[in-house]
């Protein structure tokens, strides 16, 4: 088929798909589910969030910027963001993150080609230095803002150099206890981990033959974290870019097989170290025109399979995962809110705050499902424990270095297309923000995931050789080494 007449069938095609999309569906009735990811959006912006219905917006906090000089604080920015998205209604996520220069020890320059030289992505060498941010932030915005993320993606060295255990050590803990001391009533997320089993922590742990691992990334560290310190997290934050939404959907419930089971699901890990708390899924999306690999209608169509599915799941009627109901999965943002016209077209927005179809799209799928007046997001936002999320019976820049089957990435690559955020990691998408200053900047999807040094087989199939290695791995190892 020519590529016109291939362009005109895709034409008729995809609003079908979407009328088919349009029959009946599980609706959301226990809240607000529809978040996106805004960095530092401007105000023009933040109406066009308002304008969809969209109920929630996560904000890039970095400390990096708002106190350049210790005990000197410039909240310019998170003054005129909040308070006029908490005027147009909308509810604030914040994820703070990334260090300042005087909190760090040894050299560094954030301007550095190399990330290893960055100041920003240094853990503080004293937890005081950040949790006297966090008291200082949390109670200026006590009375608006009642989320807070503890970093973000700090699985990934190109956002935080530190190990696991200094991420809970002096980023969580103290974190979540400067939170709750400063606002009774405010709730801490994390650990925001990037989705990529060849991710900076732990792509050797799990369960490994020679340089191939399973359970590994961020199976291993999410579950490790949690048992470290679950108790000082009131809602788990998660972040995955998987194409299409089926396949995500799918690994996000069951978990991933390549002959053999070689990844659990999110809902897998949460439902037997986090039972009860509610699970939000703070990153997905799909990098579409004019820079992106996918067509602005696909990108729409992924938007509102995503969330259609999403109501399904939290329902326990989805048909296509065997682990449900998931009623503790209660939201779902977007990335990203605009492109950034620097060569990065992740939006709902063009670069100039114009629609694209996934913007439509988004706006269709809240009317269809249910919007988020009435005070419903304030519901939806759940509590320690998850109790809010399941209220209802019938109920979710740089590149980094490493890639992922799931996630982004570029010395090793993904299989499926991917993101970023706050600096985040995609589907073969790269880490970054692109209007905070955060560190990073999305990137295109790349080959197979890399894991403990190696490039594993990918989802969609592979050299017999490595799939005859993963089954020997299996054989091997029956028990999965959890140390």
């Amino acid at each position: 088929m020519s590529p016109s007449r291939w362009r005109a069938a895709l034409s008729l095609a995809i609003p079908a798909a979407l009328a088919t999309l349009a029959g009946p569906a599980a609706a959301f009735t226990w809240g607000c589910p529809f978040g996106v990811n805004a960095h530092q959006a401007s105000n023009a912006a933040l109406d066009k969030v308002a304008a969809a219905g969209i109920g929630w917006v996560r904000f890039d906090m970095n400390w990096f910027q708002l106190e350049p000089k210790q005990g000197q604080y410039d909240w310019q920015e998170p003054d005129r963001f909040i308070d006029h998205a908490t005027g147009l209604g909308l509810h604030v996520f914040v994820t703070v993150a990334y260090s300042p220069k005087w909190a760090v020890a040894g050299p560094c320059n954030d301007n550095d080609p190399n990330k290893v030289n960055w100041c920003r992505n240094r853990p503080p060498t004293n937890p005081a230095f950040w949790t006297s941010f966090l008291t200082a932030a949390v109670k200026r915005y006590q009375g608006k803002v009642k989320h807070w993320g503890m970093w973000n993606e700090p699985n990934l060295s190109s956002f935080y150099t530190g190990t696991r255990d200094q991420y809970v050590a002096d980023i969580l803990k103290p974190g979540s206890a400067a939170v709750h001391a400063a606002c009774g009533d405010c709730k801490v997320l994390g650990p925001e981990l990037a989705h990529l089993r060849g991710a900076d922590w732990d792509s050797c742990e799990g369960q490994c033959l020679g340089c191939q691992c399973a359970f590994n990334g961020w199976n291993f560290s999410l579950i490790k974290v949690l048992e470290a310190a679950g108790a000082q997290i009131d809602i788990i934050t998660h972040h995955k870019y998987t194409d299409p939404a089926l396949t995500f959907w799918q690994e996000m419930c069951d978990g991933e097989t390549v002959v053999i089971k070689i990844q659990d699901g999110v809902k897998e890990v949460t439902d037997k170290y986090a039972p009860g708390k509610s699970v939000w899924i703070t990153e997905l999306g799909w990098e579409s025109e004019p820079f992106g690999k996918y067509k602005n209608d696909y990108a729409a169509g992924e938007l509102t399979k995503s969330y259609q599915w999403m109501s399904e799941i939290v329902a326990g009627s989805f048909p296509s995962v065997k682990n449900k109901p998931w009623p503790e999965l209660a939201k779902l943002f977007w990335y990203d809110l605009h492109d950034d016209p620097n060569g990065y077209s992740w939006g709902l927005l063009t670069s100039n705050i114009e629609e694209k179809a996934p913007y439509q799209a988004y706006k269709d799928v809240i009317q269809k499902l249910g919007d988020c007046s009435g005070g419903g997001g304030a519901g939806g936002a759940g509590g320690s424990g998850g109790s809010g999320s399941s209220a209802s019976s019938t109920g979710s820049s740089s590149t980094s270095s490493t890639g992922s089957s799931s996630g982004g990435g570029t010395s090793t690559g993904s299989s499926s297309g991917g993101g970023a955020g706050t600096g985040g990691a995609g589907t073969g998408g790269g880490a970054g923000a692109t209007s905070s200053g955060a560190p990073g900047a999305p990137v295109r999807p790349g080959g197979g995931e890399g894991g403990c040094g190696c490039v594993l087989v990918p989802r969609s199939g592979g050299a017999p050789g490595a799939v005859g290695l993963l089954v020997g791995l299996l054989l091997l190892c029956r028990r999965r080494q959890r140390r």
